[in-house]
């Protein structure tokens, strides 16, 4: 679908639902008249001294007295830290990483929590922005422009967040239209370093009492940070691509809000957010065992561009190599090599949000919140362990001539309807809530292998859009192989509640938090014309308990179950496994919050328990008539499952009125149980095709009692700053960040590792009134490090994608507020 159809399509629904809208305003004319919301009030007080208000229960609440694990950055936060993504967040957020496999498969990790699939579009931590969930991988990461916080939420929320919150959530909060004194607003320009262009502004329209209108812009170009060695990196194509370095974006942002306090004790609020983000492929190596014996694997040149030496362990294949990586993947070149044709995200979101707020009584209140988000997404990215001849996956085997193989997925769109209300009560002493959740909504899916020629003209080659795909499974051809086309159906339903008790001296509260919810999802696979159909029916409870050792310390207990949606694989070969079950946990957690010294020392810790069940890993399908046949589609099967059990340590210390330090430490040991087979290390023939030798893993797959992968067990973080004024109403700043992460395994086999790093980032600030400069500089020491990693195990051949950190980077950023 193109941009213009999708605005299109966009206006139209913003139009059909402002009919909605007006109902409501017309209905909540009649309600009660009372004071301003506390929540607007305690978020007029956000700012006050090292006070952080947060919405994760949803209600404005100062950070410290959340009996939750939760993180959470402000704007100055977002601007200092030079925070640009969820993989910046992440690297100061203590049991939290982020993984970006370059395309439609990023993947949030909460407490060692991995989504065991890479090729899942849903992750294991729910993402929200706004309060509106988003539904697929690819649009979780919408980066910083114009946010008002970021929320990290730790333990499961599916109580609360309902869908996928199985090991926490993450949550956008934009900044939005508020009712002030006239015209407010910022703008701000960035120039850096390989050619980085930034612009944006927000503006705020409050001409009266009782209506406001704030919008804003952003838009970010930058062409990246790694030098691409490919001989045609510089070539003009038309359509996305990676064109001149690696890692580049451009990338838009818009947004329109309104708010209207239709009384003191009503009021409505509706907006609309949309993101064009054009990622370019990020630095990545694929290495490759083989596919066919096609190069001499005594051929001293081959171990040059990785091809096969890497792969150093494992069964000896019957082409006299290993298939399998043991140790560290080795660092980077100072320069990598990506197809121009290849690029990770084209994608198109739009968010429509409305809501209306009543405070009916002095101790009851009444929410309502309807939400659309829809979206296009196309992305195409190669898996070329040699990106310039090619060939490795494709010929020149049988008299082929060797092509370039491109996976393009996820190519389709999403488009949800949320309707949630909700009904509170506080007195005080209790606080009690009762709602209902709907969710209605439509996803489309198709999955691509192209296989092209390889680029030798500039003026003569063949781009990635444009390539044709075979509305069938298998093109004549036979390079073109249309993997998958689907469309998803889900509708959720649910009621939950919520029940706190607190004690006459405000010091012990007790509560519970319940969620039932019937997933409906119906899965249709339209090239065999078979259609699925299952509900999942869930009930995660939360149980809470905190109590106030004195005004500066709390200290909290939780007991809470997460849940995780199942689905179907339409290609099984067998009925009983078409369905697979939810994933479940249950976590048990005991934290402390304190704000000692007059408030100049914040120390946070938690310590948590999570027992995981009914994992969701690939499995290969077992074919019913020859159960020996390595030849088999992977499917999704519930085989196993698993314990972590970890600390998580956040300080802030203000030392003097220009020195403040701030710190973060996370350790966690996730394993999986007894009896836990991964059958990717079993498939295939002994001594022929089979990657285990039963010394460096076990031939029958088993994995049981090996840590989780792509979760590292450690992390930690620094931060030191200082500021003070000269003159009248002008300040300066300087800071440094730098950040920590142990090593980690990249398969369940504990085999390849994934290197510690180290990263320092650093900043320094000057404003004059309402005008500031900031100069900036993130990974000062240019570390050259593999940031995440992925295996793919096939009797035919294994390769590993390795993915690289950005590089160092820098700039100068000015803002003027008025």
């Amino acid at each position: 679908m193109s941009k213009a159809s999708f605005q299109t399509r966009t206006i139209r629904r913003v139009l059909s639902t402002s009919g909605l809208c007006a109902v409501f305003m017309a209905a909540a004319t009649s309600g009660a008249a009372s004071a301003q919301s506390a929540d607007e009030t305690a978020a007029e007080d956000a700012d006050q001294g090292n006070v952080i208000i947060v919405t994760a229960r949803s209600r404005a609440e100062d950070i410290q007295d959340v009996p939750l694990a939760i993180t959470a950055f402000t704007e100055e936060d977002i601007e200092r830290r030079g925070l640009q993504e969820l993989d910046d967040v992440a690297r100061f957020t203590p049991g939290f990483s982020f993984e970006d496999f370059s395309g439609g498969f990023a993947q949030p990790v909460i407490r060692g929590q991995a989504t065991s699939r890479v090729t899942a579009l849903e992750s294991n931590v729910s993402t929200f922005f706004d309060g509106v969930y988003i539904p697929r991988s690819w649009a979780v990461d919408v980066g910083t422009a114009s946010l008002q916080r970021v929320e990290i939420v730790k333990g499961p929320q599916s109580a609360r967040y309902g869908r996928n919150a199985f090991s926490g959530a993450i949550n956008y909060v934009p900044r939005k239209a508020s009712i002030e004194d006239g015209i407010s607003g910022e703008i701000e320009g960035t120039v850096g370093i390989d050619e980085r262009y930034d612009a944006s502004f927000f503006l705020n329209f409050s001409v009266n009492e009782w209506f406001a209108l704030a919008g804003s812009y952003s838009r970010s170009s930058y062409d990246g940070s790694w030098e691409n060695s490919h001989p045609f990196a510089d070539l003009d194509i038309d359509g996305p691509s990676t064109e001149g370095n690696i890692g580049g974006w451009d990338n838009e942002s818009i947004s329109v809000s309104a708010l209207v306090e239709l009384t003191p004790s009503i009021s409505i609020e509706a907006s609309y957010n949309y993101f064009d983000v054009q990622n370019e492929a990020r630095a990545s190596r694929y290495i490759a065992d083989s596919v066919g014996g096609i190069l001499d694997p005594n051929d001293v040149s081959a171990t040059d561009n990785g091809l096969r030496a890497i792969t150093n362990c494992g069964a000896t294949r019957f082409f006299a190599f290993s298939p399998l990586i043991c140790g560290e993947f080795p660092e980077p070149a100072e320069t990598a090599i990506v197809d121009p044709r290849s690029f990770a995200t084209d994608a198109q979101t739009g968010i429509f949000r409305a809501a209306i707020n009543a405070e009916v009584t002095d101790n009851l209140d009444f929410s309502y919140v309807f939400a659309n988000i829809n979206g296009d997404v196309n992305i195409g990215t190669s898996g070329e362990p040699d990106p310039i001849n090619c060939g490795t996956l494709v010929g020149p085997a049988g008299g082929f001539a060797p092509l370039c193989n491109f996976q393009q997925t996820p190519v389709g769109d999403i488009d949800y309807d949320t309707h949630e209300a909700r009904l509170t009560f506080d007195n005080g002493t209790i606080r009690a809530a009762v709602g209902g959740f709907l969710s209605d909504g439509l996803d489309r899916n198709r999955f691509s292998s192209l296989n092209i020629a390889p680029i030798t003209d500039a003026a003569n080659f063949a781009p990635l859009i444009g390539t044709p795909v075979p509305n069938f499974s298998f093109d004549p051809g036979p390079f073109n192989i249309l993997l998958a086309n689907e469309e998803t159906e889900t509708e959720v339903i649910s009621v939950f509640g919520e029940l706190y008790w607190t004690s006459s001296d405000g010091r012990l509260t007790v509560g519970a938090e319940g969620r039932y919810s019937e997933t409906e999802i119906t899965a249709t696979d339209n090239r065999r014309g078979v259609t699925l159909n299952e509900t999942f029916k869930e009930f995660t409870p939360r149980f809470t308990v905190d109590y106030e050792l004195n005004p500066d310390v709390l200290l909290f207990g939780t007991v809470a179950r997460g849940a995780k949606a199942g689905g179907f694989n339409v290609t099984a070969g067998r009925v009983e496994d078409t369905v697979f079950d939810p994933e479940e946990n249950w976590t048990y957690e005991l934290g402390v919050k304190s704000s000692l010294m007059n408030g100049d020392l914040t120390l946070n810790a938690s310590i948590f328990y999570t027992d995981w069940s009914d994992i969701q890993i690939n499995a290969a399908d077992e074919d019913p008539n020859d159960p020996n046949n390595p030849n088999v589609p992977s499917i999704t099967l519930n085989l196993g499952n698993a314990e972590v059990y970890g600390i998580e340590l956040a300080a802030r210390y203000q030392a003097t009125d220009n020195l403040s330090l701030d710190a973060t430490f996370s350790h966690s040991e996730g394993t999986y149980g007894d009896g836990v087979f991964d059958s990717r290390f079993s498939r295939g023939a002994p001594g022929l095709t089979a990657p285990c030798d039963n010394v460096v893993c076990s031939t029958d797959g088993d994995i049981s009692g090996n840590e989780i992968e792509r979760a590292a067990p450690t992390q930690a973080s620094v931060g030191v700053q200082w500021e003070g004024e000269f003159g009248d109403n002008n300040g300066y700043y300087i800071r440094t960040d730098a950040s920590w992460q142990s090593d980690f395994f990249a398969d369940s086999a504990n085999l390849a590792i994934i290197p510690s790093r180290f990263l320092l980032n650093g900043s320094a600030g000057v404003n004059f009134d309402d005008i500031s400069v900031r100069l900036w500089v993130r990974n000062v020491l240019d570390k050259r490090y593999v940031s995440n990693a992925f295996a793919v195990l096939l009797p035919f051949g294994n390769t590993y994608g390795t993915f690289f950190g950005e590089r160092r980077s820098a700039g100068v950023t000015a803002s003027v507020e008025f």
